[in-house]
């Protein structure tokens, strides 16, 4: 990539059928279109969009699992102006109808639900197909016109045109909404310049180009879906093979029966793929890459995905939905036991600091501060949120991620963990990630999550969650011996807690407030 690019993102898409019209583009098990057809029939959607009053500034819910249609209504709604607020396909009525009232949602084009489920009911309890609802218009992508005829008159050029001059890349394309483990989702405002580069520098970066073929099953609702996913797949000319929702199993059938190069997903995912009883009945020999991001994993599990899944250039990325999402890269071509510890280097055309929050200055190598990021990427705030917009974007341009970690003298990221889940404890910060991986060296714990509570005179104690390995003895102390063997004696946990299972939020990042809340449960029970 040389420079940044100044194209809206149907102007990309039209460009890749200009580049290869007959390649293949959009495929889901039956049904394949190729970029040529793609482009003309969200032409022909974008024009049918602009005639319903559905145009540049309009805000357009899109809800439903992974499809040709999901995607192609996108493209559709970029070439119209629109902005698209991909919604999470898990929701319910109330939590459908807050996130369309926060982002002031004009429609809502709606698709199947997650292992089909019928989203006609889930709106008809929110309310929003009333005559008084709030939204302009319902439809949908089952029944939109001329999905399977790739029309286009000379009346949607003219249409088309007239909407494409109005446009410009540093216009919002998508509010994308924040995991919202902590309260509200807030909604991300990200424009058609934000995400065509941060997508064109993950193809440069991976090395993507039209021999390959992508097995898409990272959610579309999520940042990491459509940039990494179909941005990055226009980008480079790779075929996308849809995944309507992620199943381990389904994931292996698309890869065997397509050949596929490219697998993009969350650390949950990739283990969930290694850890299956079948995963030898199905042949992955043809994956060659990937982008794994979107939460911290251990470097034995990143070593063992690799291994496993013979994925060499499976590559840890770090950045969050306010950044596009990618703010660092690992190097395409640096070891494997290197790129398990560190999270790259920053993207090109972009900044990136340390923040000493104690001292107000940049941090020294090798000392942990907040991760602090600034370039195109970077959002344009969250919407109609002001105040939660000050907080983490300052007047310089930077990005205040709320994750902590550290540079080495080359310019690698090393991620310690979140500012806010930072221990202090009788005025000693304490990352949770140090000793996590400390009781995780114990054979029998399977996983683990150190947070912190409240306390009257040390601030906060230490408390660890665990979860065993099946037919294994718990002990408290074995957990707090280990973490006194290993680490400073202020890092020991004062409460050990047994746990089956741990809360997981759509993203596949654990809820630190539920878990913290159960905690607290606990402790007042004990008086």
């Amino acid at each position: 990539m040389t420079g940044l690019l100044s194209e809206t993102i149907g102007e990309l898409l039209h460009k890749r059928a200009v580049l290869t019209p007959n390649g293949a583009g959009i495929c889901c098990q039956d049904r394949s279109y190729t970029w040529k057809e793609a482009d003309e029939i969200s032409d022909f959607w974008a024009a049918d969009f602009i005639r319903r009053g559905i145009s540049r500034g309009k805000h357009v819910a899109l809800w439903g699992i992974n499809s040709p249609e999901w995607i192609m209504a996108y493209f559709a709604f970029m070439k119209s102006g629109a902005i698209v607020l991909p919604v999470n396909t898990c929701y319910k009525e109330q939590e459908l109808k807050q996130v369309l009232k926060e982002a002031d949602a004009d429609y809502l084009f709606y698709g199947k639900g997650c292992r089909n489920a019928d989203y006609g009911p889930v709106i008809s309890k929110a309310g929003l197909d009333r005559p008084d609802s709030f939204l302009k218009g319902i439809a949908s992508l089952d029944r939109l016109p001329g999905c399977e005829t790739g029309e286009n008159r000379e009346e949607d050029k003219r249409i088309l045109r007239e909407a494409e001059q109005n446009l410009s890349s540093k216009d919002t394309a998508n509010i994308l909404f924040t995991s919202g483990t902590s309260g509200v989702p807030k909604g991300v405002m990200l424009s058609h310049h934000n995400l065509v580069n941060n997508s064109a520098e993950m193809v440069r970066s991976m090395h993507w180009n039209e021999s390959d073929r992508m097995c898409l099953s990272v959610p579309l609702f999520h940042c990491f879906g459509i940039t990494a996913g179909i941005l990055s797949a226009v980008h480079a000319g790779a075929a996308i093979y849809i995944n309507p929702y992620y199943k381990s199993i389904g994931v292996m059938e698309n890869i065997e029966k397509n050949s596929c190069t490219i697998l993009n997903g969350v650390p949950s995912m990739f283990l969930a793929m290694v850890k299956n009883g079948r995963r030898n009945e199905y042949d992955l020999s043809s994956l060659k890459s990937g982008i794994i991001a979107g939460s911290a994993i251990r470097p034995t599990d990143y070593m063992n995905i690799c291994e496993e899944l013979k994925m060499e250039h499976l590559q840890p990325s770090y950045g969050q939905t306010e950044s596009s999402p990618a703010i660092t890269m690992t190097g395409y071509w640096d070891p494997i036991c290197r790129k398990a510890l560190t999270a790259g280097k920053k993207i090109p055309y972009t900044d990136l600091r340390i923040w000493d929050e104690r001292r107000k200055c940049v941090a020294k190598t090798g000392s942990v501060g907040e991760i602090q990021s600034r370039g195109y990427h970077i959002m344009k705030g969250y919407y109609n949120r002001t105040k939660e917009t000050e907080k983490v974007l300052d007047r310089e341009g930077w990005l205040h991620t709320g994750d902590c970690g550290y540079l080495d003298e080359e310019g690698c990221l090393y991620i310690t963990g979140r500012k806010k889940e930072m221990i202090i404890r009788g005025g000693e910060n304490i990352a949770p990630v140090e000793i996590e991986n400390c009781i995780l060296e114990l054979p029998e714990i399977k996983d683990v999550k150190i947070i912190g509570v409240d306390a009257q005179v040390l601030q906060e104690e230490i408390a660890a969650c665990i979860i065993m390995e099946p037919g294994t003895e718990f002990s408290e102390e074995r957990v707090r011996e280990q973490v006194r063997q290993k680490l400073a004696d202020y890092k020991v946990p004062k409460y050990v807690y047994r746990f089956e299972a741990f809360p997981f939020g759509s993203s596949g990042k654990v809820k630190i407030h539920e878990l913290r809340q159960e905690i607290e449960k606990r402790l007042a029970k004990r008086g």
